[in-house]
């Protein structure tokens, strides 16, 4: 048995790919061109390790013991990030005696990471058992594009946890020198031949979801890791990290449910992610080609959201009245066939290659800047604190001054008030870290309040450009679409109120004091 163990940062791509494909990638002219055109085949088992009571998740840690050419493996992960599919992780491997982890081997390769090793400290060997299992069959090419390494690898298989199992089909693209770029570029030459999708979730994670049972989940926003005395640079890096990790977090709620939750986070998620792009835009200007194609997903999931909003919620405003009630039964089916069609039009959009085209080339973009701040970074390397201050300040004079027409009702004023007041909010959101948080939280809570009163106007606005366009397509209904449309008007007029009353709270608070 070898001894070579093996102490690194793994660094990968992970993408899937349906198992129809698999040859068109053994057999892809670009395979063969930066290999010797060798594979290597190997069937696979692995044995996944943790406590009862998932101790090693907890601390964002995987333990696995794998047969390899009649050998046995162990190999901790732990700690790392994954942003676009790029998987980065402390990993520690060398070989056992039989298929249960020796942890005492492990703990020497962890010498200079007490933090790790210290996780393995106690009684954790004895509380130790199998949880789940992976079997795959592998082919591995070992690929070079330039001065980039690469380890390409084909899995097909299934993860088991007792009588349950979940299947396996993705490609892993490691690095084993060069730059994390040359992963991205060589996943969208094959983007070009073979549908691909980029993947968060590792085998250890599918093996984690199965013993839970947990399902499809919603993810809503989250406030970026700010590090202390952060930079320009590093401050929008976890930003745009937050936005981009809410929006893969959804999407497989929005592919494979009905749950219109997961169109609304992540079409929340695209909304953060332009705001930030645009609060960033002076420091490092994204280019325009990735900015209408974030544009398009926006365009998609906003039809899907606006079409589900208005079955599920602003059209049963019609069922309060007795005589709008005839009128709601009529238009009711054709509304939610819409929504139906608009949220699969999303789903298809989702497992297209455009988007996943789109995330290779914006995370590629994203790994460039560090460069661009070398070179010219004189805005990406200001202190994050003051950039915050000032951009803060901005958006709360041009949210006051959008404010002194809302009295007036009208519905330009009105849409004008709440983007303003959409920026404010997220900025405040991304920032928070930086003050104090009693002050920031009631701010953010005062706009969420406006937010939530124009959102509810800006409803009956879309409810009724729907509508329009709904009795262009079905003239047997008009009377009861044309009936509805002056009804939820009429409601539109009833709004102003709610949003003056939400609005003369938010101006009487401070602004808020930064932190320290």
């Amino acid at each position: 048995m070898s001894t070579t163990v093996s102490t690194t940062m793994e660094i990968e791509l992970k993408l899937l790919l349906d198992a129809n494909d698999n040859e068109r990638l053994r057999q892809h002219p670009l395979v063969a061109a930066h290999s010797d055109g060798q594979s290597s085949h190997q069937n696979l088992l692995a044995r996944y390790f943790d406590t009862a009571d998932f101790a090693l998740r907890r601390q964002q840690a995987g333990l696995r013991v794998r047969q390899i050419d009649g050998m046995w493996i162990q190999t901790m992960k732990a700690g790392g990030s994954v942003r676009g599919g790029l998987h980065q992780r402390n990993e520690w491997k060398g070989p056992v005696k039989r298929a249960w982890p020796e942890l005492g081997k492990l703990k020497k390769m962890m010498a200079a990471d007490a933090d790790w090793r210290a996780l393995l400290d106690g009684d954790l060997a004895k509380r130790l058992e199998t949880q789940f299992t992976v079997r795959v069959e592998r082919d591995k090419w070992d690929v070079r594009v330039g001065d980039d390494d690469i380890e390409l690898v084909l899995d097909h298989g299934s993860v088991e946890h007792q009588e349950h199992s979940s299947p396996v089909n993705e490609i892993e693209l490691e690095l084993k020198s060069g730059s994390p770029q040359g992963l991205y570029a060589f996943a969208l030459a094959l983007l070009d031949d073979i549908p691909l999708r980029l993947s968060n979730t590792s085998k250890a994670e599918r093996g984690y979801a199965l013993c839970s049972q947990s399902g499809t989940t919603v993810s809503k926003a989250r406030a970026p890791a700010l590090p202390a005395g952060a930079s320009v640079l590093q401050g929008m890096q976890a930003i745009v990290d937050s936005c981009l990790q809410q929006i893969q977090a959804n999407e497989d709620g929005v592919i494979h449910t009905d749950n219109p939750e997961s169109v609304h986070q992540m079409r929340v998620g695209v909304r953060r992610l332009r705001s930030a792009l645009k609060l960033f835009d002076g420091a490092a200007p994204c280019p325009p080609e990735l900015l209408e194609e974030i544009d398009w997903l926006g365009g998609v999931l906003g039809g899907a959201r606006d079409w589900e909003v208005l079955s599920g919620g602003t059209l049963q405003r019609l069922a309060d009245s007795p005589a709008a009630l005839r009128h709601l039964l009529a238009i009711q089916q054709p509304v939610l066939l819409q929504a139906k069609q608009a949220r699969h039009d999303a789903a298809q959009a989702l497992l297209s290659p455009r988007y996943t085209r789109l995330l290779l080339r914006f995370c590629s973009w994203l790994l460039e800047l560090p460069a661009q701040a070398e070179l010219d970074g004189a805005t990406l390397a200001r202190p994050l604190q003051k950039f915050a201050r000032d951009t803060i300040k901005r958006n709360q004079q041009r949210l006051l001054e959008r404010g002194k027409a809302i009295a007036d009702g009208d519905a330009a004023s009105l849409h004008r008030l709440r983007i303003a007041g959409k920026k404010a909010r997220y900025a405040l959101e991304f920032f928070q870290p930086l003050y104090r948080a009693g002050g920031v939280r009631r701010q953010i809570g005062a706009l969420t309040a406006i937010q939530d009163e124009l959102g509810r106007h800006n409803d009956l606005s879309v409810a009724g450009r729907l509508l329009a366009q709904l009795q262009q397509e079905h003239s047997g209904s008009a009377e009861s679409i044309a009936f509805a449309r002056g009804y939820l008007l009429a409601q539109q007029g009833q709004e102003t109120g709610a949003v003056l009353k939400a609005w003369r709270a938010f101006k009487t608070l401070p602004p808020p004091r930064p932190a320290g």
